[in-house]
Order: C-alpha cells, then structure tokens, then sequence
C-alpha cells in the first residue's frame, strides 16, 4: 500500500484465455472450445486499514474463438472486488475475489446477438511501487460467467465462459 495515500486509480491491458461452452438453441446441444483475446481494463478503489482494497473496475474485452476466425465476443464488463494486500521485502503481493457483470455482442458469420450475464472471479497478484504515487500491478485471475441471450439473431441461447486472465498495469495512489 501507498505510505499515506488510500485512493487509486488504474489502467492495465489483460490477456485472457480458457473454453467457453456454447448452448443451442434447437436441440441443447453443448459445444465447448477454446478462445483467447484481450481486455482495457480502468478502475478505481480505496484501501482501508492498509491492507484491505476495494474497487470497481470496467474492462473493454475482445475475445476470438480459437476453431474459427469469424465468431467473436466483443463489449463491456463491470467487476466489484475487495483484495487484501500483503507487504513483502521487494513487492506487495494481492490475493482477491470479486463479482462481475458483462455485456457481450456474439458474433459467427452473418448472425450476431447480446448476452448479458454474471460471473465471479479469484485473483492473485503483486504490486511494486515506484513512488508513493505510482505502483504497477501485475495480477492473474481465474474467471467463470454465465451468459444468457437477451436479443439478436444465434443459434445459440447460453454461453457459459471459464478463463485465465493476466493483466499488467499502473496505478495511481491520490
């Protein structure tokens, strides 16, 4: 943590990979494959008693299925978390969980549709401050959502998501 500074704001960029599991509309068959992409990711917190975080965060994510160049999930993700942080000789080291809520636009050929749904998350991570004012984060989190078709024309009506997620960022302690 900050020696006298309990607000921050940061800025990171996520990589993130893992299966998401596709449900169909017709017959309820599952289909599960691999994607990857990434996320820009902006947050603000404050920290209470030196050690506990809580934040609010919105990432933009762009995500690709690995099986096929045209089918894409691209939008908006709102995450709540509290972290406890941990001061150590070189780094501060995080550990935390949090809730998410997404908005995501589904794209395969020439059909597209919006999910909307929930997940949560665990996070590990470390926090190096170069002054009192600046840290950067380096963070990986372990994601589950469930999303459920709200409109748009798919062949399928749920996607359920369980990814990896590394992101390196700053933070700025105001």
């Amino acid at each position: 943590s900050s020696m006298n500074k309990n607000i921050f704001l940061t800025a990171s960029v996520e990589g993130e990979s893992g299966t998401i599991q596709k449900t169909s509309k017709k017959d309820g068959l599952v289909e599960s494959n691999a994607w990857r992409g990434y996320g820009i990711r902006n947050g603000i917190g404050v920290e209470v008693l030196k050690f506990t975080q809580f934040s609010l965060s919105h990432t933009l994510v762009n995500l690709r299925s690995g099986e096929s160049s045209l089918e894409n999930l691209t939008g908006s993700r709102l995450a709540a978390e509290i972290a406890f942080s941990f001061s150590a000789p070189i780094t501060n080291i995080q550990f935390g969980l949090g809730i998410l809520a997404d908005q995501l636009q589904y794209q395969a050929n020439l059909k597209s549709a919006t999910f909307i749904g929930s997940g949560r998350y665990y996070s590990m991570g470390f926090n190096y401050f170069f002054s009192p004012s600046i840290s950067l984060q380096a963070t990986g989190k372990r994601m589950e959502a469930n999303n459920n078709v709200s409109g748009g024309s798919s062949d399928i009506n749920r996607i359920k998501a369980q990814t990896n997620n590394l992101s390196l960022g700053i933070a700025i302690w105001l």
